[in-house]
């Protein structure tokens, strides 16, 4: 032990020694590199929020353009509507790494119960919009607890098993109505009655809402907890992570969200019935939505909604057609880009940005090398 501990105290002398020979100038240009890494970092995410900031101002006056129409704004509504429903479903798929094709029971949960309450007790669309999301994140949370210990294709048939069980709910309890279905007045928000582009504005602010949500979401010990337990579940709960709660959590987040699109869909159309919200096809095209857009992209569910929604509409007279383009653009999109159309067409700038803090720390490391010296140059100096 005393050899050990000898030879632990020449260690610790050679290193003391060794923080010697830095050169002062050499460490203090290290410090501004180093510097000068993190402000470019912050600079990335200032150009980041400007262009989002951008997007958001352009959505914003798009129907104060000369010739948008109403109808016109009616349908980018509806394109908004599709990409918060993937957005939902990316929490769960893109963060959590959990498969599900029932998105659509949530989507149906949400707009019911606004439709129940506009129609029994005359609410508007803000208390719609809070009362379809809580209750759907309250079912959420319940299946969760239920699917805890399913994952891969058992968890999509689980989820596929929720979309038909509550399809049959809405069809056969006399309370929803069924196929005759639930007529709704025009959409208020709070006193004043909202047209096409009133609703347009709403639909852009949940969007907004929820991108935010997302965003703060991944960059807190929550996300981070989440992506943990997508990447090596038996590693993260070794170091801490509580799968229950998390897998949970992460339910309710997406079943919330996913909600909120139901409220706005079955308020923008004013219609709600079994005949719509039984479809199990929702729940097909708010998954390939978020995976052919990138379901662990911020952008990913915007491009994926786009494409989902948009499509059926240039296809209008050829509907079993977007059905199959669906699916081969999926198969493309699985075959060639496995991340999703937002990871390919963002590797311009993620490649510009990495050459830009490379040569930064690259020149940090060889002034760091540059600093250690010989002991007999520092003493002729």
């Amino acid at each position: 032990m005393d050899v050990l501990q000898a030879a632990g105290r020449r260690f610790a002398r050679d290193r003391a020694g060794d923080a010697g020979y830095l050169d002062p100038e050499a460490v203090d240009r290290t410090r501004r590199q180093r510097r000068a890494l993190a402000d470019m970092k912050a600079r990335f995410q200032k150009q980041n929020w400007i262009a989002a900031g951008l997007l958001m101002g352009l959505a914003a006056l798009f129907p104060m353009l000369p010739g948008v129409e109403g109808w016109m704004a009616y349908t980018v509504a509806l394109v908004i509507i599709y990409i918060i429903a993937a957005q939902g479903v990316a929490v769960l798929t893109g963060y959590a790494g959990l498969v599900t094709v029932g998105h659509g029971g949530f989507l149906a949960i949400g707009a019911y119960t606004s439709a129940l309450l506009t129609k029994h007790y005359g609410t508007e669309l803000i208390t719609g919009l809070i009362a379809g999301g809580l209750m759907s994140a309250l079912i959420g949370c319940l299946l969760g607890l239920i699917f805890l210990r399913l994952s891969g294709a058992f968890m999509a048939i689980g989820t596929l098993g929720f979309a038909f069980f509550v399809g049959t709910i809405v069809n056969n309890v006399d309370l929803f109505e069924g196929r005759e279905g639930i007529n709704l007045a025009k959409n208020r928000v709070l006193l004043w009655e909202i047209g096409d582009v009133g609703f347009y504005y709403v639909a852009l602010a949940v969007f907004a809402l929820v991108t935010l949500l997302i965003y703060c979401l991944t960059r807190s010990g929550v996300g981070r907890a989440l992506m943990a337990l997508r990447d090596a579940e038996k590693a993260a709960e070794s170091s801490g992570i509580d799968r229950v709660f998390y897998r949970t959590l992460a339910f309710s987040i997406s079943a919330f969200i996913t909600g909120l699109a139901g409220v706005l869909n079955g308020h923008i159309v004013r219609y709600i019935s079994s005949e719509v919200y039984a479809d199990i096809w929702y729940s097909v095209d708010f998954l390939v939505a978020a995976i052919v857009g990138g379901s662990a992209f911020l952008m990913g569910p915007v491009l994926g909604g786009i494409f989902v929604a948009l499509l059926p509409y240039f296809l209008e007279e050829l509907h079993d057609l977007a059905f199959i383009l669906k699916g081969v653009a999926l198969i493309l999109v699985l075959m060639f880009a496995p991340a999703g159309l937002a990871e390919v067409m963002g590797r311009p700038l993620r490649a510009l940005r990495r050459r830009q803090i490379e040569r930064l720390g690259v020149g940090a490391s060889r002034q760091e090398n540059a600093s250690i010296r010989e002991p007999g140059k520092l003493e002729a100096r």
